[in-house]
């Protein structure tokens, strides 16, 4: 992970480079994180239950011991509108990833259709229903291209926590406290339930496979301090940990008539209030 000065957080309010031309649709990123001092770390993990902290930590050493994956996510997004109503988003996706330097998203949604391309060297976003796309260089490490999006680009979204090389950092650093609520089911699959609560108005719960592959099959973010306290759920589903993925798979290359745009500087977007922040 890069080390910024500061914490990256993602934002309550996001809505992610080109607003109003994407039509507030954002991938499925997240900011990379640096890793907290040791005082921080151990104040914040004595909160937390043991046995939620050992299942935690086996889902992010076994995801980031992971090479390359796939992964089929289907989820919901709530967004408060200028009336108080809340009005819930439907969106899914794939979602492909190759250490050290190598993401692709694909994702359909009641908002847009839109494709997100990183091979190591540059970070492009395509928007089908606008047929416009933007692009720019980015660093040689997937951690390194997730901090640069979220501070320089803003593109900040739920989920991507799941992405990066060490997701226990990346999901705790921020934590109050965290508990295990026993065992569940996700899609007829037996799972752990977690649930934690951040310091800054965040709580979130996550469903982990029990058994020798402790992978992630739910992720729920409530942004409790925002009015209606929307949500961003997700599930994750056909995990495949040796996909045979190829460098082309990650190469963007403009359609012919689609508009090339710049992104936009964080401090300029705006939009309703979404939930799922994290």
């Amino acid at each position: 992970m890069t080390d910024t000065g500061s914490s990256v957080r993602l934002r309550k309010r996001w809505g992610g480079p080109l607003l109003a031309l994407f039509l507030g649709a954002t991938p499925l990123l997240a900011s990379a994180q640096q890793e907290p001092a040791a005082a921080e770390r151990a104040e914040s993990e004595a909160r937390i239950d043991p046995q939620a902290q050992r299942i935690l930590r086996q889902m992010s050493d076994f995801l980031g011991a992971q090479r390359e994956l796939s992964v089929r996510t289907e989820g919901t997004l709530d967004q408060v509108l200028d009336s108080g109503q809340k009005v819930q988003l439907q969106r899914a996706g794939d979602v492909r990833l190759q250490r050290p330097n190598r993401l692709r998203v694909d994702r359909a949604g009641d908002l847009a259709r839109l494709h997100l391309f990183y091979d190591g060297q540059r970070l492009s976003i395509h928007g089908e229903q606008a047929n416009a796309y933007a692009t720019t260089p980015a660093p040689s490490t997937l951690d390194a291209t997730l901090d640069m999006a979220s501070q320089r680009l803003g593109l900040d979204a739920p989920g991507g926590d799941l992405l990066v090389s060490n997701p226990y950092t990346a999901l705790t650093e921020d934590v109050r406290s965290g508990k295990y609520l026993g065992r569940a089911k996700v899609n007829g699959v037996s799972v752990n339930h977690l649930a934690f609560r951040n310091r800054d108005g965040v709580d979130w719960e996550l469903w982990v496979e029990d058994g020798p592959r402790p992978l992630p099959l739910k992720y729920v973010i409530t942004s409790r301090d925002l009015p209606g306290a929307p949500q961003y759920s997700v599930t994750l589903s056909d995990w495949n940990l040796s996909p045979q993925l190829t460098p082309d798979q990650f190469q963007f290359t403009p359609p012919r008539d689609a508009m090339r745009v710049s992104f936009l500087a964080p401090d300029s977007q705006g939009g309703a209030q979404q939930g799922g922040s994290k």
